[in-house]
């Protein structure tokens, strides 16, 4: 059962205050937060977290059993309705005021807390594909009611699985798959463009000790220590020259679209660092007709990682948990997955991008646009239950690692 504060902010971050000796430590004397011109200075916040100072219990909410029931009953009601994925919200999606209350409060979390909310249970509901599908929309629409629709692929919810043994489909020879369909590792990064919330839905862990493992790292943490011990590599971060290979929805043909990995907003870091459309992924190789990136590029690409992969936490996960992930303000990676040798690894999850309009963050003057773009109103929504075309869904790799 829940407690009387559960899905409200825990109070163990509200009180904790990261230690910032570590930080000051690497600090040159000669150099204070003060002299660094445009950085917002070292932020301390329920944000700012390592695997020091977040737990489990910090962020894992765990429903009870009349709760998971009225889950199932919203997804059988909504079935008997026969109205369509599309169609899924807090209005259609019926659940008791108490747990629509507690998921709301859930999107508290993600925004001003520590960035992140992982609702477990559902693995008890036994739910079909189908049903796994309405109940992870349908939850997710009490959260943050907007979902995000992709602007190359017109897709709104994606299997992120390992897709390498599918029989490729006529047309798409010459199609690679994109990271979300290989079981290899991803470095840190976070979603460009994509969407407020990184929402996460856990299918299929693929099986203890076969890799897939989660991993996160708060930006807040890895901003500050770049302020104090490399501040150069924030200029060369928020600079707006980083050469984005995208890709036309119609032609099919990549173009250059330079922009910056970094934002300030209301003195709140904003990171949007994706590897793949800078430096190419394992089966599409990036165009030779696009700039590389520059040595301070790749220096700065080095330090985040390196400070990421220091601070970082692994994700407390089972089968049926939804994960909430602030994807302004909260990177992600993964380890490699799966037996060559045992054949495709059934590690599977479902994924969306989401927005609360009443807590989303403002986005930065200039940029409102590129980051509004997935949230077009009156766009269709496409929801399927299986992942019957991995290479033409997903061929891209505009926005995701």
């Amino acid at each position: 059962m829940y407690s009387a504060n559960m899905f409200a902010m825990p109070s163990s971050l509200l009180t904790r205050t990261p230690s910032l000796e570590s930080i000051s430590s690497f600090r040159s004397s000669e150099t204070t937060i003060s002299e660094i011109s445009g950085f917002a200075p070292a932020s301390i916040s329920p944000r700012v977290w390592d695997g020091s100072t977040l737990t489990p219990e910090d962020y894992v909410f765990k429903l009870s059993k009349e709760e998971v029931q009225a889950v199932r009953h919203a997804v059988v009601s909504f079935k008997l309705s026969g109205r369509p994925r599309s169609d899924l919200s807090p209005s259609t999606f019926h659940l008791p005021l108490e747990l629509a209350r507690k998921l709301r409060n859930c999107s508290e979390h993600i925004h001003d807390g520590p960035g992140l909310s992982v609702v477990r249970g559902l693995n008890e509901a036994r739910f079909n594909d189908e049903e796994s599908v309405l109940a992870f929309v349908g939850v997710s629409s009490h959260v943050c009611p907007e979902r995000a629709t992709d602007g190359f692929a017109n897709q709104t919810l994606s299997h992120i699985r390992d897709a390498t043994r599918d029989k490729v489909l006529e047309g798409a020879e010459h199609i690679g798959l994109a990271g979300s369909k290989l079981p290899t590792a991803m470095e840190f990064h976070a979603d460009r463009y994509s969407g407020d919330v990184l929402a996460l839905y856990v299918r299929n862990t693929g099986g203890e000790n076969n890799g897939g493992d989660q991993f996160l790292a708060s930006f807040g943490a890895v901003y500050n220590e770049i302020l104090a011990t490399d501040p150069e590599v924030l200029d060369t971060l928020s600079v707006d020259n980083w050469p984005f290979e995208m890709k036309d929805s119609k032609t099919e043909l990549p173009y250059l679209e330079p922009g910056p990995v970094l934002w300030f907003s209301r003195g709140r870091p904003i990171c949007q660092l994706v590897r793949a459309p800078l430096l190419g992924s394992p089966k599409i190789p990036r165009s030779c007709a696009m700039p590389k990136l520059s040595e301070k590029q790749l220096y700065a690409l080095q330090v985040v990682e390196k400070i990421a992969s220091h601070r970082k936490i692994k994700l407390d996960r089972q089968e049926g948990d939804i994960q909430y992930i602030h994807n302004l303000s909260v990177m992600h990676a993964r380890s490699a997955y799966g037996s060559k040798a045992e054949g495709p690894s059934q590690r599977h999850l479902l994924r969306m991008f989401l927005r609360d309009p009443q807590r989303a963050w403002v986005k930065p003057p200039g940029y409102c646009q590129k980051f509004e773009g997935c949230f077009t109103k009156d766009r269709e929504q496409n929801i399927p239950i299986f992942d019957a075309d991995p290479w033409r869904k997903i061929s891209g790799r505009d926005s995701h690692g």
